[in-house]
């Protein structure tokens, strides 16, 4: 039996579990060529299809790609598997025109890591960086705190008592085990990896200007988390700007002003085209 199609999706193409594609037939000089919305851990279709809404009245001429990443892809996939989830994507990406308009949209840590795996790739397999105009950080990135971890972990258990208490207390000895795992192997863990990928200057071009959306109300990434990387890629050389919601919780800026959340995508998009 087929899956049923999420609400806002219809007109899209699933092109695997975790990759949708929209792509209109008309064509605009102004507008992006193309939109990569990459949601935060355990967004779902559904979720991600009111972004592309959104997308689809400001820039109706532009494709739009979605993907999507779980707790799984996050914690326990290999990095195979992972590259396999995105293949669809990146294989979209690897045909962009020379001078293509790319507008990159990620969400959260979860978001974050998919979209440095990504740009890491493409590099490898195409010599040279991934071409973005412009990118929106939306609520990311933070770090890989004790108690942002199991909060952001925690979202996805069920709401069964006894089964999510099972669940809070497995999330404790993993968060320990896994910030073990990467300390005895040296290696920085998947947050702030990802973190320290987004101001490497040779997988982002400081040409891709940076709209960073965040909250002070944010109790998953912390608003001095965000302030402190875009302090450092503007040191760097990247053209930033910030919106400081005040109220909205993580990721849920566009519900809390619609009007203000797609007003400032829009400034971004000015400031290139």
């Amino acid at each position: 039996m087929a899956s049923k199609v999420p609400p806002g999706l219809e007109h899209f193409s699933r092109l695997n579990q975790a990759v949708w594609f929209h792509q209109p037939t008309t064509i605009s000089s102004t507008e992006p060529d193309l939109v990569l919305l990459v949601g935060w851990m355990d967004a779902t279709p559904r979720h991600m299809a009111k972004y592309a809404a959104g997308y689809e009245k400001l820039y109706p001429s532009a494709r739009i790609l979605i993907i999507t990443t779980t707790q799984v892809d996050a914690a326990f996939r290999t990095h195979a598997a992972n590259l396999n989830r995105v293949k669809p994507a990146l294989d979209i990406l690897y045909t962009l025109p020379t001078g293509a308009k790319l507008l990159l949209h990620f969400f959260s840590n979860g978001g974050g890591f998919t979209t440095t795996m990504m740009a890491k790739a493409y590099k490898e397999k195409m010599g040279q960086i991934l071409p973005i105009t412009a990118m929106v950080l939306d609520s990311t990135p933070g770090r890989a705190t004790y108690e942002a971890t199991i909060r952001a972990f925690s979202v996805g258990l069920p709401k069964n008592i006894f089964l999510r208490t099972f669940g809070v207390l497995f999330l404790h000895v993993f968060f320990v085990l896994y910030k073990v795992g990467y300390w005895l192997q040296g290696k920085s863990d998947l947050v702030d990896q990802a973190r320290m990928d987004l101001n490497d200057k040779s997988i982002f071009d400081t040409d891709a200007h940076r709209m960073y959306i965040y909250s002070v109300a944010d109790d998953m990434v912390a608003w001095e988390s965000v302030e402190e990387h875009g302090e450092e890629a503007k040191s760097l050389g990247y053209t930033v700007d910030r919106e400081k919601f005040l109220e909205s919780g993580h990721a849920a800026h566009l519900l809390n002003d619609p009007d203000r959340y797609w007003a400032t995508v829009q400034r971004l998009w000015r400031s290139v085209s």
